[in-house]
């Protein structure tokens, strides 16, 4: 996921949401535009061959700073990687949720299935060769499910409530 389409998930959540949505929208925005930030200050530092070898670029990317105050400005940039990875955990809790609502699963089935998904993929894929197999294998679906996701969701949505008569989607 890019995160635009996060804000899916996180709205359920967001109390007044009338009120907060430009916030909402905001926390979205910046998690997007950080990631896509390191993502092109990495591929234009480092050639293709070095990308390909080097196992977390924007990490060893920062080890070239230094400061007289800090001796590892690792520590730091890996406590930044928060903001990334907050937001992909908040989208976790809000599947039980998303399951519930779309699929009439409890949620704590629905949360179990997630976990069970979680803890397969994170054992099955354990070193960077089987990652890098994994990324082949998804990579070329990834725009195809983004592109079809939205408008999908779309129209199922304006299925299941075109019999309730209600009309707000």
């Amino acid at each position: 996921m890019l995160g635009f389409e996060m804000i899916l998930m996180y709205y359920p959540f967001i109390k007044n949401a009338e009120r907060s949505q430009k916030y909402a929208h905001g926390g979205v925005v910046l998690t997007t535009l950080l990631s896509l930030l390191l993502y092109f200050v990495s591929i234009v530092f480092y050639s293709q061959k070095q990308l390909t070898l080097t196992l977390w670029p924007t990490l060893t990317l920062t080890s070239i700073i230094e400061l007289p105050l800090i001796q590892r400005f690792e520590y730091i940039t890996v406590s930044w990687w928060t903001i990334i990875i907050i937001p992909i955990w908040s989208f976790l809790y809000g599947l039980p949720a998303g399951g519930q609502a779309l699929i009439q699963c409890p949620a704590k089935v629905s949360l179990m299935g997630n976990v069970h998904n979680h803890t397969t993929c994170e054992y099955t894929f354990y070193d960077i060769d089987s990652l890098y197999i994994l990324n082949k294998i998804i990579n070329p679906y990834i725009v195809c499910f983004i592109v079809i996701y939205l408008p999908l969701l779309f129209v199922f949505i304006s299925i299941k409530n075109r019999g309730t008569g209600y009309e707000k989607v």
